[in-house]
């Protein structure tokens, strides 16, 4: 029997939810180089704010990411030391903030060339862009990640394993959509016809260098990295509780796949409201 997968069991819970958080109309004409530049522009726009909360929310995460007090000896001096699943947390949270900072210096760079403006409209004194502005899918976003806080402290936070899980399952949630999504219209951009990229609507700026570089295999491996690094914490816990009875390891489970699940289904739904609407679409 194949190990328990979270992430599977997550993927394959809401079929409907996540057709419509990975599909839209936005995409399809992405895809078919149809979108305006100021559409774009304002998508782009709500996608660099995301990236902000999503700063903020590795940082919160960070901030109460319980490292092990000790390591496990190592069996010479050569070899490779086993990391902790939190220790892999931690190391692919180095690297999505290191990747999220370079893609969002991609993209402005590349609607500059494009002529794509990527500012929302901003208060004149303060700079800030306010949220009746943006998009309701960036909002609830800004929610998800500003809502990532601390366990409980006391026994309680003893007694809850995984306290990063809901915080973990956000990120991998939020980065499987977007490459799903982005995959599947990569998929369709022959849909465009004979038509040259340069032709598009948009100057070529998506069919030629935001969606090969959103779909791409380096990508991929990134969000699995993160899938995987859920999947063995899960995986850890049940074992643990082997040492008790059997119906406790089911009950693990079930209590670790309804906490994840609830944010699953918040994940889903900020993505669906992420894809702004399209003229002509309904």
């Amino acid at each position: 029997m194949a190990p328990f997968s979270l992430t599977q069991t997550l993927l394959t819970s809401h079929p409907v939810a996540y057709q419509t958080a990975t599909q839209s109309p936005f995409l399809a004409r992405a895809s078919q180089g149809r979108l305006p530049k100021s559409l774009l522009g304002q998508w782009l726009a709500n996608d660099r704010l995301y990236i902000h909360a999503y700063i903020r929310g590795i940082g919160r995460l960070l901030s109460f990411l319980q490292l092990p007090d000790v390591v496990p000896p190592l069996r010479d001096e050569n070899a490779a030391r086993e990391q902790s699943v939190e220790e892999r947390l931690l190391h692919w949270m180095i690297d999505a903030l290191v990747n999220i900072r370079r893609e969002e210096d991609m993209f402005v760079r590349t609607a500059a060339r494009y002529g794509v403006n990527v500012n929302l409209a901003a208060g004149a004194e303060d700079g800030r862009v306010a949220p009746g502005t943006k998009l309701e899918g960036l909002r609830r976003f800004e929610a998800l990640f500003d809502g990532i806080i601390a366990p409980p402290g006391g026994d309680s936070a003893v007694l809850l394993p995984l306290t990063w899980l809901e915080a973990a399952v956000i990120f991998w949630a939020t980065e499987k959509c977007y490459l799903d999504a982005w995959s599947s219209a990569a998929a369709r951009v022959s849909d465009a016809g004979d038509r040259k990229p340069e032709d598009d609507a948009d100057g070529g700026a998506l069919r030629r260098e935001l969606i090969p570089n959103w779909s791409s295999a380096e990508f991929a491996r990134f969000v699995d990295a993160l899938g995987e690094i859920v999947d063995a914490g899960v995986r850890r816990e049940m074992e643990r509780s082997k040492a008790g009875e059997e119906e406790e390891e089911e009950l693990v489970k079930a209590r670790l796949v309804e906490r994840a699940m609830a944010k699953w289904r918040d994940v889903l739904a900020a993505e669906e409201a992420f894809w702004p609407a399209v003229e002509g679409s309904d």
